[in-house]
């Protein structure tokens, strides 16, 4: 069972997963969350719930025909039903243990702790399970996306 904590601040909220500060709702979080959602189109799967940031963007985007979100924390989402609403579909599960009969017109990733080299393989293992969800022409969104094909790219040019 995993323990989650949040502690709010001067309006902003700061979810801790087993004491290790996972998300934030700074404005500067906000704007990257908004920046993926109004990217994305049609049927749309996240991986990792958090705040709800990205799934709430999401719904309000009218390219969005619906949002299902999979969450592998129980405790996420509970706790979450504590500071307010809950955002479209919500399956709990292990992100990476989906079946993979549906497809959806874009997957967005937010399952990894930090935008930084050590969560690779992180953004990776997710990148490669997306593929097997996302439909032909889809897209594959992701918090950090940018930076972490940057290091893929430059890793494979050292190789």
């Amino acid at each position: 069972m995993a323990k989650i904590e949040i502690v709010q601040v001067k309006n902003h909220k700061f979810l801790f997963l087993d004491d290790y500060l996972w998300m934030w709702d700074l404005p500067h979080e906000q704007e990257l969350q908004r920046d993926i959602a109004n990217q994305a189109f049609g049927e749309v799967l996240v991986a990792g719930y958090g705040f709800g940031i990205v799934t709430k963007f999401l719904l309000e985007n009218s390219n969005v025909t619906s949002v299902t979100t999979v969450e592998k924390y129980p405790e996420v989402i509970d706790k979450m039903k504590e500071f307010g609403s809950i955002y479209g579909n919500i399956i709990i599960h292990d992100f990476n243990h989906l079946t993979e009969d549906k497809k959806y017109d874009c997957v967005v990733g937010d399952i990894w702790a930090e935008i930084d080299a050590r969560y690779l393989n992180d953004y990776v293992k997710f990148k490669n399970k997306a593929q097997k969800l996302v439909k032909p022409n889809g897209l594959i969104l992701g918090w950090g996306k940018d930076y972490f094909e940057y290091l893929l790219k430059t890793k494979k040019a050292r190789s």
